[in-house]
């Protein structure tokens, strides 16, 4: 196997081009020898729209190996995907051999766990939703919002869940950041499934990923909430469970939801856990017109030991930073802290565990809570929006997540 210093210079000196982007989707941490000069070429890319030349690489970073610039690029990203599975691997077993010495089955449970995670994250990070036509769907869907301009009429932006702030005209904009946050069990995950569906049949390539439900469960999710868009009756609760239900009708959503573009992320390859870098990875792969993250706080920063409100800030102002260097809006959802315990009253940004930093971040920011005695309704409330007057300052959502009815009401409580 060549020499890590041999093949991660191949690899910085080899992207050239957005499409080169596409096929190397590891995170900055993957590197051995030379994260910093990748990170300077992916920030290169950022600023300025184009790579920096090898001259510059070297200027930059002279211990790149400069004998690897003629190496081909999709060979470099096979060896290196190798490369990290070596480091990964050799590091599990270091990690467990005082274990193996003096509690041999412990060890071997933990090691077999720690390899069998390395084998899950270097499986497919990303799947399709949908079997989405290679370009044809997206030139059409481009053709169409060119016209929507063109004529003055229409939306801008992306549609929302929210009746009221649709009926404005101006939805979800390029380069926000919108927020929600909730105590457990009041539905986030559901909102976030409910806005990437609304966004997706409306035509916008829609990212959603999730920290915190695997990708099989955000896809039930996605499949009661997008056919209760769609016409269709299903129940959630039928197809997790294996109830019966109308089979043709299913096919024929399925079919229906074909025609769309939505891709869902529960994990990224490289990744212990989904990292900002990753989704960023995702991002450039992808292109998509609107990113969904459920669970921002199971993140991670990249700011490795640093305090925990460094690493929040980080985390709060990185993803705003993605929204605007790559001009699509991104939705987050996180947790409220137990000091919102009474989940019938809107949770405040300090009852957000480093709130402040969020809040600051968000263009838009929102509270959803429970209403008394009404489990299928919620409120949300608009504690944030930077730019003009807010569409709404309380929202009635009816919430039946079982049958995927998830809509605002007009109705106040």
């Amino acid at each position: 196997m060549e020499s890590f210093e041999y093949i991660e210079s191949g690899l910085v000196f080899g992207l050239q081009t957005r499409e080169d982007l596409k096929k190397f989707v590891y995170p900055v941490s993957a590197f051995a020898k030379h994260g910093d000069a990748y990170k300077f070429a992916l920030s290169h890319f950022d600023e300025y729209g184009e790579f920096a030349s090898d001259t510059t690489l070297m200027e930059n970073y002279p211990l790149l190996d400069s004998s690897a610039r003629s190496l081909n690029l999709d060979y470099a990203i096979e060896v290196f995907g190798n490369q990290v599975v070596h480091r990964k691997v050799v590091g599990t077993f270091q990690e467990n051999k005082l274990d193996v010495v003096e509690n041999p089955k412990r060890a071997l449970v933990n090691i077999m766990s720690e390899l069998n995670e390395i084998a899950v994250s270097f499986d497919e990070d990303i799947s399709s939703y949908t079997d989405e036509s290679a370009g044809e769907q997206r030139l059409e869907a481009w053709k169409k919002r060119r016209e929507i301009r063109a004529k003055g009429s229409g939306m801008l932006g992306i549609p929302t869940m929210f009746k009221s702030m649709n009926k404005t005209g101006v939805g979800w904009l390029d380069g926000e950041m919108i927020s929600i946050f909730a105590r457990p069990t009041i539905g986030k995950t559901w909102a976030c499934v409910a806005s990437a569906v609304d966004a997706t049949l409306a035509g916008y390539k829609t990212l959603l990923v999730s920290t915190e439900m695997p990708r099989a469960q955000i896809e039930m999710r996605t499949d009661v909430v997008a056919a209760n868009r769609l016409g269709y009756n299903f129940s959630h609760t039928a197809i997790k469970t294996g109830e019966p239900i109308d089979e043709q009708a299913y096919l024929e959503f399925l079919r229906d939801m074909g025609k769309e573009s939505l891709l869902v992320c529960d994990h990224i390859k490289g990744d212990a856990s989904i990292s900002l870098a990753g989704i960023e990875s995702l991002i450039r792969k992808h292109q998509p017109d609107f990113v969904v993250v459920d669970g921002l706080y199971l993140v991670s920063s990249g700011q490795g030991k640093k305090q925990m409100w460094e690493q929040s800030h980080a985390l709060f102002y990185g993803v705003k930073n993605l929204a605007m260097a790559h001009n699509i809006p991104i939705m987050v959802s996180t947790q409220a802290t137990r000091d919102a315990a009474n989940i019938f009253e809107p949770p405040r940004p300090d009852q957000v565990a480093f709130g402040d930093a969020l809040i600051r971040a968000s263009d838009i920011a929102l509270s959803m809570y429970g209403i008394i005695d009404n489990d299928k309704n919620r409120a949300v409330m608009m504690q944030k929006y930077r730019d003009g007057e807010m569409p709404f300052e309380t929202a009635t959502m009816y919430w039946d997540v079982d049958k995927g009815d998830i809509k605002e009401l007009e109705e106040r409580f």
